[in-house]
């Protein structure tokens, strides 16, 4: 029994190994398609380490607040979406601050207009849907997603 555990177990490790070649290769060859691999030329945040990991976790955050305005929306739930954008998502003096602190350390004029830019539609994204127009609400959640886009386009930790 030991012994067929035994090959079963190094069968399953060949397999896995083969499987994983494998779409190492097919992705390899996509890459290589694409013209290679590519450099990444945005403008890298000249922030401490800690505040980097800091503000990573943030941008997690307002992810996981993009979802649950998401599924409010998905739910017809306006007040709900309304409540989270503002009180999660908004404009507000705390956002400020932090946004223009790291702004100033790490020297880049646009950081924080792209990002209160973000703040500011979640803020619109509010007021659309506690005034009941989902279909309107919708477009201002994809401005919003193009909106955090354009900062993640421009800046890298």
């Amino acid at each position: 029994m030991k012994k067929i555990l035994s090959i079963a177990a190094a069968i399953t490790f060949l397999t896995a190994g083969v499987s994983l070649a494998d779409e190492h290769a097919q992705m390899h060859e996509m890459m290589m398609k694409k013209g290679g691999p590519k450099t990444d030329d945005r403008t890298e945040l000249k922030i401490p380490a800690p505040m980097k990991v800091m503000q990573k976790g943030m941008m997690r955050q307002h992810l996981d607040t993009i979802s649950e305005i998401t599924a409010a929306l998905a739910q017809n739930d306006l007040n709900k979406a309304s409540t989270i954008a503002r009180t999660k998502l908004g404009w507000t003096q705390e956002e400020e601050k932090r946004c223009s602190l790291v702004g100033q350390m790490a020297g880049e004029a646009d950081f924080v207009p792209l990002g209160k830019a973000v703040h500011l539609k979640a803020d619109e994204l509010a007021d659309t849907a506690k005034a009941g127009n989902r279909d309107k609400a919708l477009v201002l959640l994809s401005e919003l997603i193009t909106n955090c886009n354009t900062c993640h386009q421009k800046f890298r930790h």
